[in-house]
């Protein structure tokens, strides 16, 4: 089964999932314990909780899980995103624990990603960095509409983004050159981004330029092994955006590379 979780506090989240149920003629679960409408092998569930923390999906028995959400940009810019979840640092501000990283679903991220790229309505579609809970064995991806209130609040584009959700979930065999992980760049590696959808390079746990560092200086490389280790695919390759680390920080992620036994690529 596959699960469609949103909440219906967040309202990018569930006009999503309302045109969903609509559109596609979801029916009431029987004898559940949650919230939740089905069709076919697809199940859409209410949660009752923060999606963040929403660890209990785990006991659900889905293959792969969507969470609807808004995206929140400090820069107000309006976009259509996809991520995995988890926490590179000793902290977990937004769910999750600390260091700890979700499995992640690199196809159907890309698949979501493809899709949400092909939406004509002069907002970008972007991978995002993996951040934030909840902490899952159960793979799975965020599938975000929002950056500003504007954006967040468009039923039109609920609408197309649930068609969107809807094509990448039917794909049942996507096309992809390699599952990667991605190192380096912003919170919206645009770089990452465009080797995906030009490319069909499937990021799975993506580690931004700012998660490398500690406050105390230490840096988080230890967490590499959890990136390949934690994924529905097993990644083959890491992707280091050369231009994110100097020479030293370059050098320490390579040797933990050769350590953990994966090629990289510098792009």
């Amino acid at each position: 089964m596959i699960g469609i979780v949103f909440d219906k506090k967040d309202e990018a989240s569930y006009n999503v999932a309302s045109y969903l149920i609509e559109k596609f003629e979801f029916e009431e679960r029987q004898d559940n314990i949650y919230k939740s409408k089905e069709k076919g092998d697809i199940v859409i569930v209410e949660s009752a909780v923060e999606l963040t923390n929403a660890e209990f999906v785990d006991s659900l028995g889905f293959s792969t899980v969507y969470f609807l959400s808004k995206h929140e940009s400090s820069a107000g810019i309006g976009a259509f995103t996809t991520h995995a979840t988890g926490n590179w640092r000793p902290s977990a501000d937004l769910g999750g624990k600390p260091k700890q990283l979700s499995y992640a679903a690199p196809l159907e991220m890309l698949s979501v990603l493809r899709e949400e790229s092909k939406i004509n309505m002069g907002i970008s579609a972007t991978y995002e960095a993996t951040h934030h809970g909840p902490l899952l064995k159960t793979p799975s991806l965020f599938v975000e509409l929002g950056g500003n209130k504007k954006t967040t609040q468009n039923k039109e584009l609920a609408m197309l983004l649930g068609d969107a959700l809807w094509q990448a979930i039917m794909q049942k065999d996507v096309e992809f050159e390699k599952v990667v992980i991605g190192i380096g760049s912003n919170h919206y590696p645009q770089k990452f981004t465009a080797l995906a959808i030009e490319k069909g390079l499937a990021f799975s746990h993506i580690f931004p330029k700012y998660a490398f560092y500690n406050p105390d200086n230490s840096n988080n490389t230890d967490m590499l092994s959890q990136a390949v280790e934690r994924s529905k695919i097993k990644p083959e390759m890491a992707v280091i955006e050369k231009h994110s680390f100097n020479a030293r920080e370059r050098e320490e992620i390579i040797k933990r590379l050769n350590d953990i036994g994966i090629e990289y690529e510098m792009v």
